[in-house]
């Protein structure tokens, strides 16, 4: 069976029960289908290990989608949208520090 590449966008936003947050977690969610056709949200909860040698649990919102870009040839582009996402989210989330985009190659089997 074929593998299919494809990159994956992804960005983790804190849950936070304020309105900044869920109005940002909604403008990407909608922003992502125009881009690339779908996405995918997800409120996921972690835990992390705080400055004060505890175990802490965090809630977050995951948006993710799967494009037709491929890394090596459209790199740069990625690039860029990434940066642009992070610039609409700052603006958003000023305070915020802890917004994560990743962009991984991922493989479909097809």
């Amino acid at each position: 069976m074929p593998l299919s590449e494809k990159v994956r966008v992804e960005i983790f936003i804190p849950d936070v029960p304020e309105p900044t947050h869920s109005g940002i977690v909604e403008q990407l969610g909608n922003e992502l289908p125009y881009s690339f056709g779908g996405c995918t949200v997800i409120e996921a909860s972690g835990k992390y290990l705080s400055s004060e040698n505890q175990i802490l649990t965090d809630r977050v919102n995951l948006l993710f989608s799967d494009t037709t870009f491929l890394w090596v040839r459209d790199r740069l582009e990625l690039e860029l949208y990434a940066e642009r996402l992070r610039a609409i989210v700052r603006r958003a989330l000023p305070t915020e520090e802890t917004i994560l985009i990743a962009i991984p190659p991922v493989y479909h089997a097809v």
